[in-house]
């Protein structure tokens, strides 16, 4: 029986470090969801890029305010490139579908076919949501 103190303890650092684990995991999990993305829509994107560069380049408030124009023009064509990007990825998409079904049985096809247009109108709303934030 002199063991079962030992045994006990055991289990008791067991205890703490799967509690600390799971703590660790989770704090770590839901920091990441907690963050919100900058690039969501044209203000805060550009203001999370006026704040980097001012941090970082130790800018004054007036070279803040002279550079806010050419920052926020980026953000703009950020976007743009973001829209393009999301449309000519669509666009591979289809075309690989459109292979594909020739060797699908007319299910298939019909069921790949539904697909395809689901995908178009969540991606359309998708770029409509886009374009509406700048």
């Amino acid at each position: 029986m002199g063991s079962s103190w030992k045994l006990a303890l055991v289990f008791a650092v067991l205890f703490l470090t799967g509690g600390l684990s799971g703590s660790v995991i989770t704090y770590s999990v839901l920091r990441k969801q907690a963050i919100p993305n900058p690039t969501r829509n044209f203000r805060t994107w550009s203001d999370n890029l006026m704040r980097k560069l001012q941090r970082i380049g130790q800018l004054t408030p007036e070279q803040s305010a002279r550079i806010r124009p050419r920052v926020e023009a980026a953000v703009k064509q950020m976007q743009s490139i973001q829209i393009q990007a999301m449309q000519q990825g669509s666009d591979a998409l289809d075309a690989a579908l459109a292979e594909i079904e020739s060797g699908l049985n007319p299910d298939q096809q019909k069921r790949v076919e539904r697909f395809r247009e689901r995908r178009r109108e969540f991606l359309q709303e998708a770029i409509s949501r886009r374009e509406a934030q700048r």
